[in-house]
């Protein structure tokens, strides 16, 4: 068993993963434009930070493919997708992002601020980049909302061995 020591004591690493897993997290496609090319990558971790002024919170791993493409991009889209959306996610995939900038047979439009929005999503946020925090092998984004759409459907619940 992984443990390791806290402050409170012995910390039971495999217990708290447990109780980690039952955090319910939509899953999401983070969307972007940079240069005229459409990026997109699939996350779970979104969050509201804010009310006044509305804020977003996105978490990404630094190693992620188009992690430094986002951070210049500055305005990005987070889609939400719904229980149909299941092959949309691993297409922009958790890990490897090897399809990251393949719009290839997904239907896009765009925000006002031109950030591409999923077709069929069941709504979307657009946000600009206003803060990066460091968080380990993840950076979280913060986002000012700048526009919202939302679309008939439900949203998609994360399971992790969906993904595996």
């Amino acid at each position: 068993m992984n443990s390791w020591k806290s402050a409170h004591g012995k910390l039971k690493m495999d217990e708290v993963e447990k109780a980690i897993r039952k955090i319910r997290n939509g899953v999401f496609v983070i969307t972007f434009n940079l240069d005229g090319q459409h990026y997109g990558m699939t996350t779970a971790w979104v969050n509201r930070a804010s009310f006044k002024p509305n804020i977003l919170m996105i978490s990404i791993g630094k190693n992620r493919k188009g992690y430094e493409e986002l951070l210049d991009a500055e305005i990005f889209c987070v889609n939400i997708l719904g229980d149909e959306h299941l092959e949309i996610a691993r297409h922009f995939g958790f890990t490897d992002g090897k399809n990251m900038n393949n719009f290839k047979d997904i239907e896009v439009k765009e925000m006002e601020d031109g950030s591409p929005v999923l077709e069929n999503c069941v709504g979307a946020i657009e946000c600009k980049l206003v803060k990066k925090i460091d968080a380990g092998d993840h950076v979280v984004l913060l986002g000012e909302i700048l526009n919202g759409i939302i679309q008939d459907g439900e949203s998609m619940i994360f399971d992790r061995d969906e993904f595996s």
